[in-house]
């Protein structure tokens, strides 16, 4: 609901309007699985480091589609331009190797729910 109660269909003009980078990275050609293997740990401790800083808001792996194969994500980062959110694209491990290479885009989000329940006796948590 809105902040008047209204239904959010009946509130034209109030989206998030939020804004992200999106970076979509898309393997070499010859990229093989081993090869991704051989730079996951630096990968994911790099994205691990830009997630406790509050850099990335979501990052993974892209299963199918085009172009895709070893070494396909999506990011989602926190950066306030372009030229900002290329440098961190470009600290990935991947790209540093020459696994991958990525495209920036700006990307507004609009709508949308996220739902995430914490148990705070076991520390787990439940994505919805």
């Amino acid at each position: 609901m809105c902040d008047d109660d209204r239904p959010p269909e009946a509130a034209p003009g109030r989206l998030l309007a939020r804004d992200y980078w999106l970076v979509r990275s898309t393997p070499r050609p010859g990229t093989r699985e081993a090869d991704i293997a051989a730079h996951a740990s630096d990968h994911v401790a790099w994205l691990l480091g830009l997630e406790r800083d509050d850099v990335v808001l979501m990052s993974g792996p892209l299963l199918s589609g085009p172009g895709t194969g070893p070494g396909s994500g999506v990011t989602v980062l926190r950066a306030g331009d372009e030229e900002t959110a290329r440098r961190i694209a470009a600290e990935d491990p991947f790209v540093r190797a020459g696994l991958r290479t990525f495209e920036v885009y700006r990307w507004r989000v609009n709508e949308g729910s996220v739902g995430v329940r914490v148990s705070l006796g076991t520390g787990g948590y439940e994505w919805r």
